[in-house]
């Protein structure tokens, strides 16, 4: 057996020989028999060294002078000894960015003399010498631990952050001076929400054919069509149920969006899904409007189920107070099935105003009485007894339009994909704070992706963009799958430019959970149009909600009502800053199991040193 061969006697040369030569007899053969196919792992650790500066900006080494009786001819550069099956991990939006070297897909890496000997035939006492300095260089190499170097993930993030370094550093771009828009009317974003089957879609739906948006043919046709499909009632709904799937449920599954004018405003109109299962749709919703219309169901047994056994009124309630919306009107609907009846109003009214005003937080929630099925007090006051305020439609015309900061860095927030090329994005979402306009020079973050916005569509026609206006627009650039996506936002360069990362501080409040936050509790972090995966990394102090007073250092848990400053970490950058900077991306929104477990505003991004 050759575990049993004696060694003490054996000439080390002479086994080299037969070793080798059987070697080269052996990769002949496999030449011959299988030809050699490209394989992207065993690209060389130099190829990833080339995408950082250093790697990319230093000289071609020269080739060494040949050894003695060693020919020039057989001279090649030295081929990486790094593992095959093992490359660098590497970020693709950092690579997306560079040019990488032509690779010679089909070409045989040349032997490395260096590394194997190769005994020439008839090998003489000459060679002798050689072949013995070899054997000590391999087992000096053997013996000598491998230095270690930074691999290309670290590479590559450290030219991500000198990349966003450079973004930030770069001088602002000077902003235009166009006239000033000279809008009669001032923009409010509207969103409505409220339980499933509240009749959102249909009271909305109702009210714009009453304000002649929906001519009355075109509710004809939808009655026509919901009655051949056993859905008579829906064919309101249909004029913001635009989808098919959505007209065969019956319920809302994305934002409708549509557009009117009142006496005084114009109104972007934003129809929220009330199915729990939609409820990252509703919060993308939430994230843009300015004022907000709860429907509530008034039919008897209704408006319970979806406020106290496990309905989205609350949650929704909830949702649109910690995302920055506060001026907000009740819809009291379907009271004609009960008969227009003041006992089940005032009853609605009682239950729904001490929930919205301490712990939804909402200071003066206004009731109105609607019916979306018949149209009554929509758009004209209705005769009752009890009830002589304004209509709905006065309701909305009364919402204050708020004052974006146009001054402001710029900050698009994308809520939709549109359209996807190699060299062409369009996309459509909300201006946060500043303006933008036509060729504008801009980076989508987190990707750190270079563009120019080369179209520009809005509701009011307008050339010239401010903080404010919902926008589609065309991004032209150099862009892969996946790399823009629904949460990216949109900045310029400048010192006042978005730096994206994963560690947050947070002050957060609470809400109603039955299992208390602990350290490295998992979660879901919602802010403006973002969804994420996240983690309570830190608990750092209690504080009192009145004064701010810290109360408690590094808590073991958070329960229910408390407020606290946590750190989160999610699972790869994003697109968030602190709510001083910018309100709408620094209002973040936690959900876990179904349900909303907590709210609150970024304090600061924790960026890596």
């Amino acid at each position: 057996m050759s575990r049993h061969r004696n060694i003490r006697n054996i000439n080390i040369e002479d086994e080299m020989d037969d070793d080798y030569d059987d070697y080269d007899d052996y990769e002949d053969e496999e030449e011959s028999e299988k030809p050699y196919t490209y394989d992207r792992n065993s690209l060389s650790a130099n190829y990833y060294t080339y995408l950082t500066d250093s790697g990319r900006d230093s000289p071609t080494p020269t080739a060494p002078p040949p050894a003695a009786n060693v020919p020039t001819s057989s001279y090649y550069p030295p081929v990486s000894t790094a593992s095959p099956t093992v490359a660098p991990a590497f970020s693709a939006s950092i690579v997306r960015n560079m040019t990488a070297p032509l690779l010679q897909q089909h070409q045989k890496p040349p032997k490395n003399v260096n590394n194997r000997p190769s005994t020439p035939q008839g090998a003489s006492n000459v060679n002798t010498p050689k072949r013995t300095q070899q054997v000590k260089n391999l087992q000096a190499e053997s013996a000598t631990p491998n230095v270690s170097r930074p691999s290309s993930e670290v590479d590559l993030t450290a030219y991500r952050r000198n990349q966003l370094q450079n973004i930030a550093k770069a001088p602002s771009v000077p902003r235009k001076t166009p006239k000033p828009r000279v809008a009669e009317k001032d923009l409010i974003n509207l969103i409505v929400v409220g339980h499933v089957d509240a009749g959102k879609s249909t009271l909305m739906g109702h009210l714009l054919h009453d304000l002649e948006v929906i001519d009355t043919r075109t509710i004809d046709k939808f009655r026509h069509e919901a009655a051949r499909s056993g859905k008579a009632s829906f064919a309101f709904a249909w004029v913001l149920d635009e989808t098919e799937e959505e007209r065969e449920r019956g319920v809302t599954m994305d934002i409708g969006r549509t557009s009117f004018e009142t006496s005084n405003r114009r109104i972007v109109l934003l129809d929220a899904p009330g199915h729990k299962d939609f409820i990252s749709n509703m919060i993308t919703g939430t994230s843009q409007a300015d004022a907000a219309i709860l429907v509530v169901n008034a039919t008897t047994g209704e408006f319970e189920t979806g406020f106290e056994n496990g309905g989205q009124t609350k949650e929704h309630a909830l949702l649109l107070r910690s995302l920055g919306v506060t001026q907000l009107v009740v819809a009291v609907n379907k009271l004609d099935t009960v008969e227009w009846s003041f006992e089940r109003f005032e009853e609605i009214r009682n239950n729904l105003s001490v929930f919205l005003t301490r712990q939804a937080g909402f200071s003066k929630p206004i009731f109105v009485p609607v019916s979306g099925f018949t149209g009554e007090n929509l758009v004209k006051r209705m005769d009752l007894d009890w009830y002589d305020g304004p209509c709905l439609l006065e309701l909305i015309d009364n919402f204050v339009a708020p004052q974006p900061p146009s001054d402001g860095p710029l900050r698009i927030g994308i809520s939709d994909v549109h359209k996807v090329s190699a060299n062409q994005v369009v996309v459509s979402g909300k201006i946060e704070s500043g303006e933008v306009d036509k060729d504008d020079k801009v980076y989508i973050m987190p990707s750190v992706i270079p563009a120019t916005i080369k179209d520009c569509a809005s509701n009011n026609g307008s050339k010239h963009y401010f903080a404010g206006d919902y926008i589609m627009f065309t991004l032209q650039g150099t862009f892969e799958p996946e790399s823009v996506q629904v949460g990216s936002v949109v900045v310029k360069s400048g010192p006042d430019t978005l730096i994206p990362s994963r560690k947050f501080q947070v002050r957060l409040v609470v809400f109603e959970i039955a299992t208390p936050i602990i350290k490295g509790a998992k979660s879901e972090l919602y802010a403006h149009s973002l969804c994420i995966p996240c983690t309570f990394t830190k608990l750092i102090h209690t504080i009192n909600k009145s004064n701010g007073e810290v109360l408690k250092q590094k808590p073991r848990f958070i329960a229910k009502g408390m407020s606290a400053v946590v750190e989160i970490e999610t699972d790869h950058d994003v697109a968030i800053e602190a709510f001083t900077s910018c309100r709408a991306l620094g209002r973040v929104t936690f959900r876990s199991g179904g349900n909303t477990i907590a709210a609150g505003i970024v304090e600061k991004s924790i960026t890596p040193q």
